[in-house]
């Protein structure tokens, strides 16, 4: 008789261990989908932040264009205004 209750201890032992290794296997699957989700939402904040940071270099370089573009005309001569010829000069 012990070598049957060693038989039905195996067989329970197995039939555990296939339960526990469907349980993880599903847990891996899940947990790899979640790991893609969440890689791809890290790359998107990532593109997020870096337009951001280079819309605040354009915004700042734009002003600095347009002050600039201010100090030129400042010394630049005005250009002359052709009058037309006044009769009897």
């Amino acid at each position: 008789m012990v070598i049957m209750e060693e038989v039905a201890q195996y067989t329970t032992h197995k039939a555990e261990l296939e339960e526990k290794i469907q349980f993880l296997e599903a847990e891996k699957s899940l947990l790899l989908s979640e790991v893609a989700a969440l890689k791809e939402k890290v790359a998107t904040l990532e593109l997020e932040r870096a337009a951001s940071a280079l819309q605040s270099e354009v915004d700042v370089l734009k002003n600095e264009k347009a002050a600039l573009e201010e100090k030129v005309a400042e010394y630049s001569p005005a250009p002359y205004e052709i009058r037309p010829a006044v009769e009897g000069y």
